[in-house]
């Protein structure tokens, strides 16, 4: 999940809750562990973080013109004069 800070906040950088930083406004953080989806929903539930939609990319793939070959003719063919 993605957070949108709308405030400045300091909370826990890792697991452990050992060490802090300062999750800055404005800034988009990727919660990706559970302990960072549980920090998100912490900071949207009070207000200090809006969650992120996800953004999908679409590649446009268009069709391109393929060259055919021409099948010779066989050898038979041409000896005895026959088309197809």
């Amino acid at each position: 999940m993605k957070i949108k800070m709308k405030v400045n906040k300091i909370a826990t950088a890792n697991e452990n809750g050992s060490d802090t930083m300062t999750y800055a406004k404005d800034s988009v953080y990727d919660m990706s562990s559970p302990w960072q989806m549980k920090l998100a929903t912490t900071l949207i539930n009070n207000g200090q973080a809006e969650s992120v939609a996800i953004e999908t990319t679409k590649k446009v793939v268009t069709e391109m013109e393929t060259k055919v070959e021409k099948k010779p003719e066989s050898i038979l063919k041409k000896v005895f004069g026959k088309k197809k």
